[in-house]
C-alpha cells in the first residue's frame, strides 16, 4: 500500500508534539514544512478523532500518545472512505513487556524502532524485562557476558520513549527468576535456590538497594515492577538448612514487606506478578486452581501500596478471566492485567494461540473495568523467535483495544502494513509452522536430534500421519512465502530460510525411515547425499540467524543458537556416517534408528528434552 507524504508546520502544531513528529519522521513519510499533505492537529478533551478533508487532515487528541496514534491512522488511510474515524481508548495504560533476560538483549537503536512503531499503534507504556541485563556498581557478576543495559543506554531510551508519549518502566526481579545471577560463585552467600534470593541474608537487601537506585535514575518513571514470581522452591533451600521450616506465604509477605519499604523510601510505586499468591494456596502450586485458598492473615499482610499483576496468556474463555479478575478485586487489588503475544518456545509469532486468548482477554477485561494492560513477549529456550513477526500480534490485540465492537481485521492489516513493513497474511501463514492443538511444533522439529529423534519418534507413534502431513503443511507455506513479493525483506528471508530446512529435515526423515525399516541399501546410499543438501541448507539458516541476530540484538546470547545449530550440523554428519559404516559392513545396524518410542501424548518443549536422553548432570 502506498502512503502519501504528511507535512507539518511547527508554528501551527502544538510544542508538545514536535519531537514526537521528529522522531517520527526518521521512518515514516512524515516533513516538516514541505510541499505535501497537510495534516494539523486539535486539542480536545477526549480520545482521538481524524477528520479527511481534500487537502488536509486533521487530528483532534488528547494526549502524544493520542496523536501518535492518529498519525498511525492518517498513514493507515484507516476512515478515509467515511471521511472520519473517532476512537477512544478504554485503558489508562496499554503496552507491551518484551523479554531481555534470555540471551537476546535488545540493542538501543532496535528498541527505538519498536518505540517508533509502538507509539504509531497507539501505546503508552513499554518494559524490557531484565533478569540481570543491567549494569550494577560493584557488581562485576551481575548481567556479565550478557550484553547488559548501560545507565547511558536506559536513559537515551527513556529520553527517546517519552517524547514519543511512551512511559518506559523498570522491569526487574527482586527475588526469584535470577538464575543468570546465582549461577556465580560470587552470590553463593545471595543463594536460597538455584533461582530464589536468600531472604534471611542481609546481602540480598544490599543488591536489591542497587537495583532500585539504578532505575530510580535510569527512568523518569516513578513506577518499577519488582516481578517475584514463580518461586515455587522459596524457602527450601538454604534458607530451610538456616532457618527450619517456614511457611512459605509468611516468607513472602516479609520479603514483599521489606522491598515496599525501600521502594517507599525512593519514592517508587511497583507492582508484582500475583501468581504466588494463589499458588501457595493449593497443594499443585498450580496458579489456576480454583480450589486454591488463600488465609485471611495472608491477605492482611499484603502491602496496600502494591500492585498485582494477573498474568494469563493460555486461556480461551472469557468467564475465566472475569472470575479470576474478580478474585483479584476480593484479595484487595485491582489488577493489572498481562496477556502474551506468543513468542516463547517458538520460531515464528504464533498468531493463531495469540488470537484465541488475547480476544477473551481484552473483552474480559473491558467488561471488569480492568485499567491497565500490557502483552508480554517472552523468549523462553533461548529466544528463538524472530520478534519482529510478533508485531503483528500486537497489531492485532491493541486494535481490539482501540476499537471494541467496530473491530475490523483489515484495519489491523493496514496497520501492520503501513507501521511496521509486513504482510500480515504472509506473517500469519507463516504462523503455521507451529500449531499446537496439531502437536506440530518448528521449534521441536530444529532442536530435534536428527539421529535419535525423540520428537519425530514420539509423534510417529501416534498412530497417525503426522509427518507426512507435516511436509504438505510447510510445502505450502514455503509455496506461498515464495510467491509473495512482498516475501523479501529481512524478516521473511530468514523465516524462508526456517521453512526450507525444515522441510527437507521433514523429507529426509521420511525417506530415511522407509529405507532404513527396508534395509534398501541403494537408497541409504542417496541419502548421504541429501544430508550434504541438508548441511547446506541449514548452514544458510545459520547464517540467517547470525545476521538478523547482529541486525538487532547484542552479541552476547548468540552463541546459544550457534552451539545449537552447529551441534545439529555435526549430528548430521554424523549420521552420514553411521550410514556409510552400515553400508561397508563394519556394524549390522544402527541402533539409535533401530529404537522405536512408545506415544507420549503432549509435546516436548526444551531443546534438553530433545537434544539427547541422557543427563547434563
Amino acid at each position: 500500500m502506498k502512503t502519501k507524504t504528511f507535512s507539518w508546520e511547527k508554528k501551527d502544531t502544538p510544542d508538545e508534539l514536535h519531537a514526537m513528529l521528529e522522531i517520527l519522521g526518521e521512518d515514516y513519510p512524515i516533513i516538516e514544512n514541505g510541499n505535501a499533505y497537510a495534516i494539523n492537529f486539535i486539542k480536545h478533551d477526549k480520545g482521538t478523532k481524524l477528520v479527511y478533508n481534500e487537502n488536509q487532515t486533521v487530528i483532534y487528541y488528547d494526549s502524544i500518545t493520542s496523536a501518535a496514534r492518529g498519525i498511525g491512522s492518517a498513514l493507515s488511510g484507516i476512515g478515509k472512505d467515511s471521511g472520519e474515524i473517532s476512537e477512544e481508548l478504554s485503558f489508562e495504560t496499554l503496552g507491551i513487556m518484551i523479554e531481555c533476560s534470555r540471551n537476546a538483549i535488545l540493542t538501543v537503536d532496535y528498541f527505538k524502532q519498536w518505540l517508533r512503531r509502538l507509539a504509531l499503534m497507539g501505546c503508552n507504556i513499554a518494559m524490557l524485562y531484565t533478569k540481570d541485563a543491567y549494569e550494577l556498581p560493584g557488581e562485576d557478576y551481575f548481567g556479565y557476558l550478557r550484553g547488559r543495559y548501560t545507565l547511558d543506554e536506559l536513559r537515551e531510551i527513556d529520553d527517546y520513549a517519552s517524547k514519543l508519549g511512551i512511559e518506559m518502566i523498570g522491569c526487574i526481579q527482586a527475588l526469584g527468576h535470577l538464575e543468570p545471577v546465582l549461577r556465580w560463585t560470587a552470590y553463593a552467600p545471595l543463594k536460597d535456590t538455584s533461582s530464589v534470593l536468600l531472604t534471611s541474608e542481609e546481602k540480598s537487601y544490599e543488591l536489591i538497594d542497587k537495583m532500585l537506585d539504578f532505575f530510580s535514575k535510569a527512568f523518569k518513571s516513578r513506577r518499577i515492577h519488582l516481578g517475584m514470581d514463580e518461586t515455587h522452591d522459596l524457602g527450601r533451600g538454604r534458607y530451610m538448612d538456616q532457618n527450619g521450616y517456614r511457611r512459605g506465604f509468611d516468607i513472602y509477605n516479609d520479603h514483599l514487606s521489606k522491598v515496599s519499604a525501600k521502594c517507599e523510601e525512593r519514592g517508587l510505586s511497583y507492582m508484582i506478578w500475583s501468581d504466588m499468591f494463589f499458588r501457595m494456596g493449593n497443594k499443585i502450586q498450580g496458579y489456576y486452581e480454583k480450589d486454591t485458598v488463600i488465609p485471611n492473615d495472608v491477605k492482611e499482610k499484603i502491602p496496600k501500596d502494591a500492585q498485582l499483576v494477573y498474568w494469563d496468556y493460555y486461556h480461551k474463555d472469557e468467564e475465566f478471566y472475569i472470575d479470576w479478575i474478580k478474585r483479584h478485586k476480593e484479595l484487595g487489588f485491582p489488577p493489572v492485567m498481562a496477556s502474551g503475544i506468543h513468542t516463547w518456545k517458538q520460531l515464528w509469532h504464533n498468531y493463531k494461540q495469540t488470537k484465541e486468548a488475547v480476544t477473551p482477554c481484552i473483552e474480559a477485561c473491558l467488561k471488569e473495568n480492568v485499567k491497565e494492560l500490557f502483552f508480554t513477549a517472552w523468549g523462553d529456550d533461548g529466544m528463538s523467535c524472530d520478534f519482529d513477526s510478533a508485531q503483528a500480534g500486537l497489531c492485532y490485540a491493541v486494535e481490539r483495544c482501540y476499537s471494541g465492537q467496530a473491530f475490523d481485521e483489515k484495519n489491523v492489516a493496514k496497520r501492520f502494513e503501513t507501521i511496521c513493513g509486513g504482510n500480515y497474511d504472509l506473517h500469519t501463514k507463516a504462523s503455521e509452522i507451529t500449531d499446537w492443538k496439531k502437536d506440530l511444533s518448528a521449534m521441536n522439529l530444529l532442536w530435534d536430534d536428527p539421529i535419535f529423534g525423540i520428537y519425530w519418534k514420539n509423534q510417529r507413534a501416534s498412530g497417525t500421519n503426522f509427518w507426512e502431513r507435516a511436509l504438505q503443511i510447510y510445502t505450502e507455506i514455503e509455496v506461498y512465502i515464495k510467491n509473495e513479493a512482498s516475501a523479501n525483506n529481512a524478516t521473511m528471508r530468514h523465516i524462508t530460510a526456517v521453512v526450507e530446512f525444515l522441510k527437507r529435515k521433514i523429507d529426509f526423515k521420511l525417506k530415511l525411515d522407509a529405507a532404513f525399516e527396508e534395509k534398501d541399501f541403494d537408497k541409504l546410499e542417496s541419502l548421504k547425499v541429501n544430508i550434504s543438501e541438508l548441511i547446506k541448507s541449514l548452514d544458510k539458516l545459520i547464517g540467517s540467524f547470525r545476521t538478523y541476530w547482529n541486525d538487532r540484538f547484542k552479541r552476547f546470547g548468540f552463541e546459544f543458537i550457534h552451539i545449537r545449530l552447529g551441534g545439529q550440523r555435526e549430528r548430521f554428519k554424523e549420521l552420514s556416517m553411521r550410514i556409510d559404516e552400515l553400508l561397508k559392513g563394519r556394524v549390522n545396524t544402527i541402533p539409535e534408528l533401530e529404537e522405536k518410542a512408545p506415544f507420549q501424548k503432549g509435546i516436548f518443549s526444551r531443546f534438553q528434552e530433545l537434544a539427547t536422553a541422557s543427563y547434563f548432570i
